[in-house]
Parts: structure tokens; C-alpha cells; sequence
């Protein structure tokens, strides 16, 4: 299992911006209604530390108006929608940061490619991998090498 990937850790997702512009042709959603949301503080632009005063907004935006967007076209209003967007935000917070401390790398499991979720115990004597197998999550805990 010494096969390390080279994918990295850290992601550019953070590191996304886009134009009102762009959001809202990637989204749906007009400029108009981009700027009331953001005035009733559904979404926010990023914080810009230079003199353009043209919105910018990340990729967190960008997720949130597309599931708010989702909601309101599956008959929500937009005060649920904004609500129900919350909540998947929190829950895809909440497994990014599980996903970035577990994450260790994608390695060769016997024959197939593997997630190395790091340390199954806390003596570090054993990992845990996760691996597809006929499209399904398959979960193993192996000695590790020290």
C-alpha cells in the first residue's frame, strides 16, 4: 500500500471566484435576483481587498444559489429554500472537514484502487480503506506498516 497518488490534499474549490455574471448563467438565477438575495442575506459575494467594486463570489456561493435555485424550481418558496440550502451547506461542511483530516491518499488495494482513510485505532496499528466493488462502498481495516 505504499503506492501514494499524486492527488493532493488541499483542493482549489476555496480558491474559486466568479463574476455576478458568470453566476448567474452557470446557475439560473438572474443578476437581479442574485443581488435581492444577497441584500436579504441568502448569499454573500466575497470580501474584495482591492478597488473594483464589481461581486465576486466563491464557490460556496456558487453551491448555495444552485440548491436554492433547485428548491424554489421544485415548487419551494424561497424562504424554505434558502432554509433547506442552509442545511445541505452544513452537512457538506461538516463532511469536507471529515474528508480533509481523514483523507490520506489513493493507493493500489489489491488490484483496485483504494481511499487510505488513515488510522482505524488510536495505537496507529491499523488503516482503513474504502473501495468500490460493483459500485459499492466496500470498507477494509489492515496492519499497518510502521
Amino acid at each position: 500500500m505504499d503506492n501514494r497518488s499524486p492527488i493532493h490534499k488541499k483542493t482549489a474549490f476555496d480558491k474559486l471566484q466568479f463574476g455576478i455574471g458568470d453566476l448567474a448563467r452557470m446557475t439560473g438565477v438572474s443578476t437581479r435576483q442574485l443581488r435581492y438575495w444577497e441584500k436579504q442575506g441568502y448569499v454573500k459575494a466575497l470580501d474584495r481587498n482591492d478597488d473594483q467594486e464589481s461581486r465576486l463570489y466563491g464557490f460556496r456561493a456558487f453551491l448555495k444559489v444552485s440548491i436554492i435555485k433547485q428548491h424554489i424550481d421544485d415548487g419551494d418558496t424561497l424562504r424554505t429554500a434558502v432554509i433547506h440550502a442552509n442545511e445541505h451547506i452544513d452537512s457538506a461542511m461538516i463532511t469536507k472537514h471529515i474528508m480533509k483530516q481523514a483523507f490520506q491518499g489513493l493507493e493500489d488495494f489489491q488490484g483496485t484502487v483504494a481511499v487510505n482513510m488513515g488510522y482505524f485505532d488510536d495505537d496507529e496499528t491499523q488503516l482503513l480503506y474504502v473501495f468500490l466493488e460493483d459500485g459499492k462502498a466496500k470498507y477494509r481495516v489492515v496492519d499497518s506498516k510502521k
